[in-house]
């Protein structure tokens, strides 16, 4: 027991200085840090915290980024692979780089959803999207994220989070019901995932069912995104729900007999 605590102690010490230098650079003690450093680089070179220190405090940007990108790719469950990320994005919009600060940041909401301060996050995304004309890609995000952070101030974009719904299931109600072709975006065992990303479609305007299907002696729930009357409006849609959602799709002819 007492080579455990051995063991544990000066890793729970080691997080907590962390926070100490992190403290220390929000004082504006930045020299303090930096003298500090190469100490812990040397003691510490494969920590994820001593990277991010790193990449906070060099001067050369690229460096930087090579870092956070470090931090994201080989230590993803890390604490410093949120704020990597954010920062990735920040980089990206201060260079103007608008497109890739999208890309970078469209998802991040749901693979960090516990992140401490998401409003910054929405309005970095939403800014990069105006940036580049993408409004109504802003629209698809807010009412994707308004409802899953309803504490987020989003009357702030002047942009209407429920009107490119209204016109998305406008459009989708004019489908035969009995047409032929049905998006799939999901498929899983358990019916609690199903539902989520079901939750999701809809909030972007999209008409979805949940279909059991059997597969190699297992029962999965298929989320699928219905109907259209042609294959190449399917295609369309699946396109922009993979944009919108970062999921895969596969677009099946499933007409309704009888």
């Amino acid at each position: 027991m007492i080579k455990y605590l051995q063991i544990i102690f000066p890793i729970l010490m080691w997080g907590q200085n962390i926070d100490m230098y992190m403290s220390l650079i929000d004082e504006g003690q930045i020299n303090s840090v930096k003298e500090k450093l190469p100490e812990l680089i040397s003691k510490y070179p494969n920590n994820a915290g001593v990277i991010y220190l790193q990449a906070l405090l060099t001067k050369d940007g690229m460096k930087s980024l090579d870092l956070y990108k470090l931090i994201i790719e080989k230590f993803p469950k890390s604490s410093y692979s949120d704020d990597a990320s954010v920062k990735l994005g920040e980089y990206f919009y201060a260079r103007g780089l608008y497109s890739q600060a999208c890309m970078n940041l469209a998802q991040f909401p749901r693979k960090y959803p516990r992140f401490h301060d998401m409003q910054r996050v929405i309005d970095l995304l939403v800014s990069s999207f105006k940036a580049v004309g993408q409004n109504d890609s802003a629209q698809y995000y807010l009412s994707i994220y308004q409802g899953m952070f309803p504490y987020l101030d989003v009357q702030k974009y002047g942009i209407s989070s429920t009107g490119i719904n209204k016109i998305q299931t406008k459009k989708e109600k004019h489908n035969s019901k009995s047409a032929p072709y049905v998006i799939q975006i999901g498929a899983f065992s358990s019916i609690k995932n199903a539902n989520r990303l079901k939750l999701q479609a809809n909030q972007i305007g999209h008409e979805v069912e949940i279909i059991q299907i059997e597969t190699n002696d297992r029962t999965l729930n298929a989320v699928r995104v219905v109907r259209y009357n042609s294959k190449s409006t399917a295609e369309k849609i699946g396109q922009n729900i993979k944009r919108k959602l970062g999921v895969d799709y596969r677009v099946l002819y499933r007409p309704i007999n009888g």
